[in-house]
């Protein structure tokens, strides 16, 4: 076979065809794998975008690596879904060549002619995305996170003592999650020395002086249940600056309390966590080299985001924290049973102050003495 019929093949595998003669340079895509893609493989030549001399690499090359992308999510139509012209043709939904750039993929460049001549490259066909239609290893994660909420919620709060016959199938979607911790490297180190925030409002006569009245509280006073721990169990609540931890502290609603007093304490030594602000990056589609992987990531940040959400303190929120509570008692105690560096706490991004962090760590009134030192103490007026 000759060459140039075995790069017709080669292009025709990818749907593309009609391919201008052209050349581009890192300028004028807004993708960071695309802009990566041009930079290892460029040469000098002239940029037929800009009319420029520069380093250039062709369109038709460019366009293979876009398709490979694409191929990862998108494809015919006719290789998996049902037609009947009676109906109107395919059933389900299918995506122009122009509608798959620009909507699905929302891919920006410029000028418009380079968005021109990507969506002129691609055959035109009826494009769809099968994982709309098969379970991906993200739906089934997702799957046994909702049977996991909904068991702790409403069937059974002894995960890891009872033999009831749906509790095995929902431990199962925890050990997942243990996996991806350690799989996507977010446990670290809160270094000694750390600053460390506390919150706690009162009335104007409360004066609080001393170590013991801004700490996690004795168990037998953590009477009310939080987002990360139960009544009865308590646990050191704290921010990485005084802001955040004002904001996941105040009631503006009780008149009486119209003060807060703010403490910053320190790290005695260092302290290991599951950082869930710390996941990796999602990347685009032309970036993904371990298709699961990127499912596992998808999963992991629609995790976080359940875990982290607002709830609403409506009588009704000690049944909503309970899945995190459980998450939490999981990695205390089964996930650091045979850890070397027991995990200590966990990070994860405010409901309250948007692109900051609060944490939880695992010490009560008395471990935290041993934890942290109370550096100082600020009284303020509720705004």
């Amino acid at each position: 076979m000759g060459g140039v019929k075995q790069r017709w093949l080669e292009l025709e595998s990818r749907h593309l065809s009609s391919i201008p003669d052209k050349n581009i340079c890192i300028k004028h895509i807004d993708d960071k794998s695309i802009k990566n893609f041009i930079k290892h493989n460029y040469n000098d030549g002239y940029c037929d975008y800009c009319a420029k001399e520069l380093k250039v690499v062709p369109l038709e090359d460019l366009m293979e690596f876009i398709m490979d992308g694409i191929s990862n999510f998108y494809e015919d139509a006719a290789n998996f879904m049902s037609y009947n012209s009676r109906e109107g043709g395919y059933l389900g939904e299918i995506y122009t060549p122009d509608e798959l750039i620009q909507e699905l993929i929302e891919l920006n460049a410029e000028p418009f002619e380079v968005i021109e001549d990507i969506v002129g490259s691609i055959d035109d066909i009826a494009w769809a995305q099968p994982d709309l239609y098969y379970d991906n290893i993200k739906d089934d994660l997702e799957f046994q996170w909702n049977y996991f909420k909904e068991i702790i919620k409403h069937k059974s709060r002894y995960l890891f003592s009872s033999a009831g016959s749906s509790l095995p199938k929902a431990l199962h979607i925890l050990q997942e999650v243990s996996k991806l911790i350690s799989k996507l490297n977010i446990i670290r180190i809160v270094p000694a020395g750390t600053k460390l925030y506390r919150c706690r409002q009162h009335d104007f006569k409360t004066k609080i002086t001393d170590f013991n009245e801004i700490t996690a509280p004795p168990n037998k006073k953590a009477i009310y249940p939080n987002r990360f721990s139960p009544s009865g169990i308590s646990m050191f609540y704290s921010a990485f600056d005084d802001d955040t931890a004002i904001l996941e502290t105040i009631s503006r609603t009780d008149k009486y309390k119209r003060y807060v007093t703010i403490a910053e304490f320190e790290t005695l030594e260092n302290q290991v966590v599951v950082d869930f602000n710390k996941l990796p990056k999602i990347p685009s589609i032309f970036g993904i080299k371990d298709k699961k992987r990127y499912y596992l990531i998808l999963f992991l940040y629609s995790f976080v985001r359940d875990i982290t959400q607002q709830i609403i303190k409506d009588g009704k929120e000690h049944t909503e924290y309970v899945p995190t509570q459980v998450v939490t008692e999981f990695l205390r105690y089964p996930f650091n049973k045979n850890r070397k560096n027991k995990i200590s706490g966990i990070i994860y991004p405010s409901s309250q102050n948007r692109n900051h962090q609060s944490a939880v760590f695992f010490w009560d009134d008395e471990l935290s003495k041993e934890k942290v030192k109370l550096n100082t103490l600020k009284r303020n007026k509720i705004i």
